[in-house]
């Protein structure tokens, strides 16, 4: 695992975004999984500035990385629609072009199943990006969640969810379920980006990086993957400087 540590937090974002932009433009129509939430505003941001700015459109594929069981992709909170209002939309992505699990869906092991045949038929993933939750977690992989399993539903802890409330409009009766990428699919990922923040994180940021490989701290297991750079910005490194 490479580290770069950034004064600021749009600093290391920026960094982040050109390092996936180098990446991306290596590879022919790239599979990419992106993290939404608080932490990649500044992320996607500066890649719908990059495309606006060359007059071009990405030519990627994305997936989901993950999604709130019971909550339409229409409702501001839902992992869908972070994406439709920061990326998708504003970069006129295809629909043919993005592929994402219905948190909506009465068959949930089928939005699984369609979720790894996609990327099978890609060949894995190209490029993922990710945050680091409070509790270590990827995507909505909590701790103690099996390293073997390539998507999954799970039972949601309570500091994911309390860390949720802030991304819904208005008072709602939180979802308790997320299905989501699992991590033997997100350990596969040819290149791997992780980005964290703000003095919240520091505590978590350092177990995963010099604590020891479990996965009852998901994010530690990134730890030897050969191709993943974690991005820092002062706030969050702790003492790893």
């Amino acid at each position: 695992m490479n580290i770069v540590i950034k004064d600021s937090f749009e600093d290391m974002s920026r960094m982040a975004a050109e390092e996936f932009l180098k990446i991306a433009a290596s590879i022919s129509h790239p599979l990419v999984c992106l993290p939404s939430g608080n932490t990649p505003i500044h992320f996607c941001r500066f890649l719908v500035d990059h495309f606006e700015n060359i007059g071009a459109k990405p030519d990627w594929d994305f997936i989901g990385l993950d999604e709130w069981v019971g909550v339409p992709a229409s409702v501001k909170g839902s992992c869908r629609y972070f994406f439709d209002e920061h990326l998708f939309g504003p970069l006129g992505i295809p629909e043919e072009r993005i592929s994402f699990f219905n948190g909506m869906a009465t068959d949930l092991r089928e939005e699984q199943r369609k979720a790894e045949a996609v990327i099978a038929d890609h060949g894995g993933l190209d490029i993922v990006v990710l945050g680091i939750g409070a509790n270590g977690h990827l995507g909505f992989n909590e701790p103690g969640s099996d390293v073997s399993l390539k998507t999954q539903v799970i039972d949601l802890e309570p500091v994911t969810l309390k860390s949720g409330e802030s991304y819904f409009s208005g008072p709602r009766d939180m979802p308790t379920q997320g299905i989501t990428l699992g991590l033997a699919t997100l350990l596969s990922a040819k290149h791997l980006l992780v980005i964290a923040n703000g003095a919240h994180k520091t505590t978590i940021v350092e177990k995963m990086v010099n604590g020891p490989k479990t996965n009852m701290l998901p994010a530690s297991l990134l730890q030897d993957h050969k191709a993943c750079t974690l991005y820092l910005d002062d706030a969050a490194s702790g003492n790893l400087r």
